[in-house]
């Protein structure tokens, strides 16, 4: 029996594809590899929305080519959509896929994989024609609908290495707006939705292989249902799934602050399912940076969404993206910045400073800022960031959370016990101890928990609670064993 293994780098839609052509490889009689050492054949489900996204996903085949060269190594991702001819000639690479096919990624592979090898790498599926186009926009391109080359939902099994408690579902593929430092819409085509009822149906074969919560993500979902109607139709999307399945959680990817509507907020406050918890692609809050990155918002914008979410009963956790250096940023916009972000109401920021992509529009613009002054602001908005995520976990009053979701075993504060990670509704991460022959049972349910304390770990920034199983919690889940 061929075994596989797949590496996914970038983002949730990625990852979502990554489980997918996984699930697909099941399907078909493969099994999953130990370590890449044990794997016939590697998939590398490649980023490119930087530079060095890009040069990160090469290396990493690279890698992996040369820890077992007796493996297919096949590329895959945006990075072999955008440039399928440069993918091509990465040593040790044995095929490239391109995103018009993920979809049939699963077949393609173990149809590859049954034919003898070739010297020369080849392009698998229907993109070969790609070094004849004369350009390398994406409407110059075939992209399928997204109800005809839509990967399925990524129903894995728990023996899977990459199963997770919290499935991604992708409703949406493709962006239609072309910010000025992103890629991206060549790697995934312009904007493609799921029908509604076929989003429902994914819903429930998750619901039905035991899934209790679920991500909807794509490239960028604010634009789901445009393609069908003519407008966003996020917000009917969200009400159906709850009111017509028994989703026991929901969360919604990546969304820009005008994105979030009052309507939203309010099914938020109706709907248990919903989880309270946002993530803001906000990039910037100053008006003139964001007209250069060609956003659809200004200042204004920013501060209409959290004066919407001011007025909430339930207060969602609110993480935000934020880009520092962007050319023509000067100390008074990120000054403006820093103030404005200190006097809003959030969670954390996840800080990038300015990374540059080949071929956009944002490469080519006046007033680029030194590497070493976007670095030195993106650190204080990162301290600022943990300052902000110490003082909420100081100032919490409750001493427990309820349907924390435990989802694997992770490394804890202390090196001599095991633990286990899980998430409440509000994204609030938690640590539990247990015995390390209860980790596998207690996976992939909903538990309340008692919190002790919390502990900072400031490489990623992440701020977690310590906390034990309540009582009666514990002996329910011992009844049921």
């Amino acid at each position: 029996m061929k075994r596989f293994l797949v590496k996914t780098l970038g983002c949730k839609a990625n990852f979502s594809d990554g489980q997918a052509i996984e699930a697909g490889l099941l399907r078909n009689g493969l099994s999953p590899a130990a370590s890449e050492l044990d794997a016939d054949v590697i998939i590398v489900n490649s980023c490119t929305v930087t530079d060095e996204a890009d040069r990160q996903s090469q290396k990493l085949l690279r890698d992996l080519a040369a820890k077992n060269p007796g493996a297919r190594v096949i590329y895959t991702g945006c990075g072999a959509e955008v440039n399928p001819e440069q993918a091509l000639r990465i040593p040790g690479i044995s095929a490239v896929i391109g995103n018009q096919d993920k979809g049939r990624a699963a077949d393609l592979i173990s149809a590859h994989l049954v034919q003898e090898r070739s010297v020369d790498p080849v392009i698998l599926g229907s993109v070969s024609g790609y070094g004849e186009l004369l350009s390398r926009h994406p409407m110059d391109r075939e992209w399928p609908l997204a109800e005809e080359g839509a990967i399925e939902s990524p129903v894995l099994p728990r023996e899977s290495p990459s199963f997770r408690t919290r499935a991604f579902l992708k409703i949406q593929e493709g962006c239609d707006s072309f910010c000025t430092y992103c890629i991206i819409p060549y790697g995934r085509g312009p904007a493609r939705s799921l029908g509604i009822e076929t989003v429902l149906a994914r819903v429930n074969s998750l619901i039905e292989a035991g899934i209790k919560e679920v991500v909807l993500t794509g490239t960028n979902i604010g634009e789901y249902g445009v393609d069908h109607s003519g407008k966003p139709l996020i917000d009917d999307l969200l009400e159906e799934i709850l009111t017509r399945t028994r989703l026991e959680r929901l969360r919604v990817g990546s969304l820009d602050p005008t994105e979030i509507s009052e309507r939203m907020l309010a099914l938020m406050e109706d709907h248990a399912a919903f989880c309270p918890h946002f993530h803001v692609s906000l990039q910037h809050t100053e008006s003139r940076i964001l007209r250069l990155m060609k956003r659809k918002y200004s200042r204004d914008g920013v501060e209409a969404f959290f004066g919407r979410v001011a007025g909430m009963t339930r207060k969602p956790f609110i993480g935000m993206d934020v880009i520092t250096g962007f050319p023509g940023e000067t100390d008074a916009d990120f000054a403006n910045m820093e103030d404005l972000l200190g006097a809003l109401d959030w969670n954390r920021i996840h800080v990038f400073p300015f990374s540059e992509r080949k071929g956009t529009p944002a490469t080519r613009l006046p007033g680029a800022v030194p590497v070493s002054v976007r670095k030195e602001r993106a650190k204080r908005l990162q301290a600022l960031s943990l300052e902000r995520m110490t003082r909420k976990h100081a100032g919490a009053r409750d001493s427990s959370l309820r349907s924390v979701l435990l989802e694997g075993p992770v490394k804890g504060p202390e090196s001599g016990r095991s633990w286990i990670s899980g998430y409440s509704p509000d994204y609030q991460r938690v640590l539990v101890p247990v015995k390390p022959e209860e980790r596998d049972a207690l996976r992939n349910r909903l538990v309340d928990v008692k919190l002790n304390r919390w502990v900072v770990d400031r490489a990623s920034g992440e701020v977690s609670w310590i906390a034990e199983l309540q009582n009666e919690q514990g002996a329910a889940w011992k009844k049921q064993q």
